[in-house]
């Protein structure tokens, strides 16, 4: 038996146990359930994880993700193609897009309807962007909380794996005043100018 089929098995067992995870409010059930789960994930890979959510009453969402380490993508993908059809599941590979999704993180709240770009080629690496992110009220001392931070909203409004195929570097300003602010797109449109430029590298 192939370990995929180990990890569906072993689900199909147990998903009644996860399909109202989000609404035990016990924290030591809910943690002692996670736990569980990822102890049989990580029998099939050591590097994925997960996570669960949708509406109550309604199919959930299982999402099988890497956290973007492309190393891992296939067996992410692998797991997915393998899941046997489930009834009051989907099962999703890598992180979705999350539109209109506020990203909280040490403090620090982006919103990216709130935040620009601006791209930066890299002409020895011309099928990925370089992003210098503006966003208000930056903070240099604390640089290495706000890259996490907008490495997180760049996985909401991208999904996991355009974040880590797409982007090959990001930096941080902080946001001129309105005046200045002609030249820069907003990061909600960073979907579109990537499909765009993947388009007329094609081309």
């Amino acid at each position: 038996m192939s370990k995929e089929q180990q990890f569906w098995d072993w689900f199909k067992g147990n998903e009644a146990r996860y399909f109202f995870l989000n609404q035990i409010d016990d924290d030591y059930e809910k943690e002692m359930l996670l736990e569980d789960f990822l102890s049989h994930l990580h029998e099939y890979c050591d590097h994925l994880f997960f996570e669960v959510g949708g509406f109550p009453d309604e199919k959930q969402d299982l999402i099988i993700t890497a956290e973007g380490d492309v190393n891992f993508f296939n067996q992410v993908e692998t797991l997915v193609e393998n899941a046997p059809r489930l009834e009051h599941w989907n099962v999703i590979a890598f992180k979705p897009v999350k539109e209109d999704y506020t990203t909280k993180y040490n403090n620090i709240i982006l919103d990216p309807k709130g935040m620009y770009f601006i791209p930066l080629n890299n002409k020895k690496d011309l099928n990925r962007v370089g992003l210098r992110v503006y966003i208000e009220n930056y903070n240099s001392d604390i640089e290495d909380d706000f890259l996490t931070a907008t490495y997180l909203v760049l996985d909401n409004i991208l999904g996991e794996k355009s974040n880590a195929l797409d982007i090959g570097y990001v930096e941080i300003k902080d946001l001129p005043s309105v005046s200045e602010r002609e030249e820069l797109i907003e990061l909600t449109r960073l979907f579109r100018y990537i499909n765009w430029k993947k388009s007329k590298l094609n081309t």
